[in-house]
């Protein structure tokens, strides 16, 4: 049990859980005296959803009667999130953060069912001292609290509509001597962001990019001393969402272009994507918009190709026939002529490929990327029925070039180049 008084170099101190005794006075001055004073207004929540919530664990550190520090936690997404650790000035540098940090943040992680804490600190590298507080400092002091930090960067979500988010962060981490499940961060940022922000957070691109680091590490990420912090590498959204979708456009440039010569028109189209998204343009599906205008560049430059042989069927399986299967399915709902077994999907694939450009692109948009009819239509420059009509006659295609495929493998010989 967490001892109730302790002595300190100030005198003794009582640590009091308001989440087990609440005190909605106590509450109200430690949040005027100390965190007030010690947080920016745009990264301290209103005092009223501390007190609302039925799950912030909330302790006060009160010394003569006074709150002189306090500490504010809650679980999010399997972990929990420190919020605020604060002491009030004239009293600082006497134990009392140590004193909060040691005695009540393990008891409420064995409560919560969390089994890691993280804290959001500011990068000193990005956030200089001012007036609330040193960021250097702030690291050294959860260093001796046992913290590591993880090896990603963070931007704090927006606490209100007409605030702004705070960039420049980093995630320390307890305990600092254990690997962090990546599924365990990435279901922190989602749910963190999303009950601050709404579902549309996942709409903007810094969040994407946010989560983008996150699953490039690896099944897990092991944290970093807090003293090797500037190995941290700072957030790029731009650089972030490349690396997150430029094998999938990559996989859907080599179905379409001639040769390597495409390479750097892919490279144009994504930077001018990309500078769209990062100067704040809503692109809820940028691959789309990749492919639309990957599309016009290819065939202004002239490099739109008709394959006469099958590719690697590694490269086209990785883009049709992923693990979440993003074709429609149609050769399987009504095959017309197989009366056996449906054909395995790497031969779907294959296939596909042979397809003149603009079935191929037809085929790419709906049964693919899921584009409905009338937006994949007006991408190709055409109006709705006539694409409709030049996707069936690219799927009736497929399944008669596959026909010949299956007979020609029956009978022990090979479809000739076409």
């Amino acid at each position: 049990m967490t001892p109730s008084t302790v002595d300190t170099a100030i005198g003794r101190i009582e640590l009091r859980d308001l989440h087990d005794q609440p005190d909605p006075d106590l509450l109200r001055r430690a949040y005027d005296d100390i965190l007030v004073p010690s947080f920016p207004a745009h990264q301290l929540d209103d005092l009223d959803v501390l007190a609302g919530s039925s799950e912030t664990f909330v302790g006060v550190a009160v010394h003569d009667g006074a709150p002189v520090g306090v500490i504010v936690a809650e679980p999010i997404g399997g972990v929990l999130l420190l919020s605020y650790l604060a002491v009030r000035p004239g009293t600082r540098s006497g134990g009392i953060g140590g004193l909060l940090v040691g005695r009540l943040l393990p008891a409420w992680r064995e409560r919560s069912g969390a089994d890691v804490v993280l804290a959001e600190v500011e990068d000193p590298r990005l956030h200089p001292a001012g007036e609330f507080g040193d960021p250097a400092a702030r690291l050294r002091f959860y260093q001796r609290a046992g913290f590591g930090v993880l090896p990603v960067p963070f931007a704090q979500p927006r606490l209100r509509p007409d605030a702004p988010r705070e960039p420049g962060m980093l995630l320390a981490v307890q305990p600092c001597d254990a690997a962090v499940p990546k599924d365990l961060v990435t279901a922190f940022l989602i749910e963190y962001f999303e009950s601050a922000e709404g579902p549309e957070v996942h709409d903007d691109p810094e969040f994407n990019a946010l989560v983008a680091v996150v699953d490039r590490q690896g099944p897990e990420l092991t944290p970093l001393a807090l003293d090797q912090h500037s190995t941290v590498p700072p957030l790029d959204v731009a650089a972030e969402l490349l690396r997150r979708d430029y094998p999938t456009t990559a996989s859907a440039l080599d179905l379409l272009a001639t040769d390597g010569r495409a390479g750097p028109v892919l490279d144009d189209v994504w930077a001018g994507v990309l500078a769209r998204l990062v100067a704040g343009e809503r692109l809820p599906r940028p691959g789309v918009v990749v492919v639309a205008a990957l599309l016009d560049a290819l065939s202004d430059a002239g490099l739109l190709f008709v394959s006469s042989d099958p590719v690697d069927a590694d490269v086209l399986r990785w883009w049709f026939l992923g693990e979440d299967d993003p074709w429609a399915g149609w050769w399987r709902k009504d095959p017309p002529s197989w009366a056996g077994a449906v054909p395995p999907r790497p031969l779907v694939a294959l296939t596909v490929r042979r397809l003149p450009p603009l079935p191929r692109v037809a085929v790419i948009l709906s049964d693919v990327l899921g584009v409905a009819p009338a937006e994949a239509a007006a991408l190709v420059g055409t109006d709705e029925q006539a694409y409709l009509e030049l996707l069936g006659a690219a799927r009736t295609e497929v399944v008669a070039l596959i026909d010949r495929d299956l007979d020609k493998e029956e009978s022990g010989g090979h479809l000739p180049a076409m």
